[in-house]
């Protein structure tokens, strides 16, 4: 009898109960949400560290003995040697001597064995300022694309200029040789035998044998619209949002932001009034801070060009040691810096996360002398290019828009654009 009178109000109890819980379904993934967004703008301030000297470090080691020349990009040898050459000591840099490319390849060539590195861009003194004691203030400014140094007795280095055809020289007061030797000659470490070509206005180095190279794929992921905003723009509650069929655009009153949803390609534009030209060294200096916090990319990332007329500098993806190429534009970040800040970016928002492909799955490329038939006959002369790279072509999947692959291609510099030597026209040359 009792028992009875308890059940009605049971029932009314467990009734509420199932609508709060209904409640709670409903609103539960706002808050969700809302939590999940705090935690990504907190964690937003954790990025990818990335060294210096690896950004503005060099692309390539090069060993010169008796007249042949070996090569090897492999992101093992690079890391460790250039830590090891980031601790040497140097003295002040000597007055440069006009030396021409000939001259520079002969010196290589000389008894003595040489180490060579190759930089993938000109780079100023003043980013490497502290390998010297007395670095002068006069040479600062000044650029170069490669160093070397005799193996056997390191006494002295030697900076390159190819385009200015400029030697700097710099004694060197203190260097662990053993432990460089050590890093560049890593056991299992293969270095190809490479012949030298004049290409434009300087030597590159091209495989005499063909090369096999892994045909990579892996799941990417997309970093989320909020990161960037919270990164951007300095009060998000004044950030107004915009949709069109392919874009989304957010706003303040002083900059905008973006994102094309096909592509996933972030342009950002600020507008910064400043019309004092800064010195390159404070440039790239600039532009690396802003690179370490908006480029999540987890492999390596290198300075690779710098547009003097914009402003603009520009830093590419690499994979395995060697550089990603897109026509959309998922290989490289675009950024412009005034005194005051960043005016412009150009960032891709997807990164190569998961790595899910075959190593078996290899593509032979051509040799150097093959390639440059095949160029010839699709009437590319030499004086019409400017470089020659392995680079890693970045393609999305037809069927899924988490999956890309990455696959070798040889690549040349023309007319001021990196082409896949597969889509050149037959005519193009002409």
């Amino acid at each position: 009898m009792k028992w009875s009178k308890l059940v009605r109000p049971l029932l009314i109890i467990l009734i509420l109960l199932s609508l709060v819980l209904m409640w709670g379904i409903w609103t539960g993934p706002s808050q969700y949400d809302n939590q999940t967004g705090n935690e990504q703008k907190k964690s937003s301030s954790v990025v990818i560290k990335r060294q210096l000297s690896r950004v503005f470090g060099p692309s390539q080691i090069v060993l010169h003995h008796s007249g042949q020349a070996r090569m090897t990009m492999k992101k093992e040898v690079l890391t460790s040697s250039n830590k090891i050459f980031n601790e040497i000591k140097l003295d002040k840099l000597e007055e440069p001597i006009n030396f021409s490319s000939g001259d520079y390849q002969t010196e290589l060539n000389q008894v003595d064995d040489k180490i060579e590195w190759l930089y993938f861009k000109s780079i100023p003194f003043g980013v490497v300022s502290n390998l010297f004691s007395n670095l002068q203030e006069e040479y600062s400014e000044k650029t170069f694309d490669r160093i070397y140094l005799t193996e056997t007795n390191p006494s002295e280095i030697n900076f390159y200029n190819t385009a200015e055809k400029l030697l700097y020289t710099s004694e060197i007061e203190e260097i662990d040789q053993e432990q460089l030797l050590a890093a560049i000659h890593r056991q299992g470490v293969p270095y190809r035998f490479v012949e030298i070509r004049e290409i434009g206005e300087k030597y590159i180095y091209l495989p005499i044998d063909e090369i096999k190279l892994p045909c990579l794929t892996y799941m990417v992921e997309k970093q989320p619209n909020s990161l960037f905003i919270g990164r951007l723009f300095d009060d998000t509650s004044e950030v107004r949002e915009k949709r069109s069929e392919q874009s989304v655009q957010y706003l303040d009153y002083i900059s905008e932001m973006r994102i094309n949803e096909e592509t996933n390609i972030l342009n950002y534009y600020r507008n910064r009034s400043s019309s004092k030209a800064m010195p390159l060294t404070k440039t790239l200096m600039l532009s690396f801070k802003e690179l370490t916090i908006y480029e999540n990319w987890s492999d390596e990332i290198h300075f690779f060009d710098y547009n003097k007329q914009t402003n603009e500098v520009t830093y590419r993806r690499y994979i395995e040691g060697f550089p990603v190429f897109s026509p959309i534009g998922y290989g490289a970040t675009y950024l412009t810096v005034v005194e005051d800040g960043m005016s412009r970016l150009q960032v891709p928002m997807v990164v190569a996360q998961t790595p899910i492909s075959d190593e078996k799955n290899q593509k032979t490329l051509q040799s150097g002398s093959d390639l440059l038939k095949e160029l010839a006959e699709k009437k590319y002369t030499l004086d019409m290019i400017d470089d020659i790279k392995i680079g890693y072509t970045w393609t999305n999947n037809l069927e899924s828009d988490r999956v890309i692959t990455l696959d070798p291609n040889w690549y040349i510099y023309t007319e001021g654009s990196w082409v896949n030597i597969q889509e050149l026209d037959e005519n193009g040359g002409e």
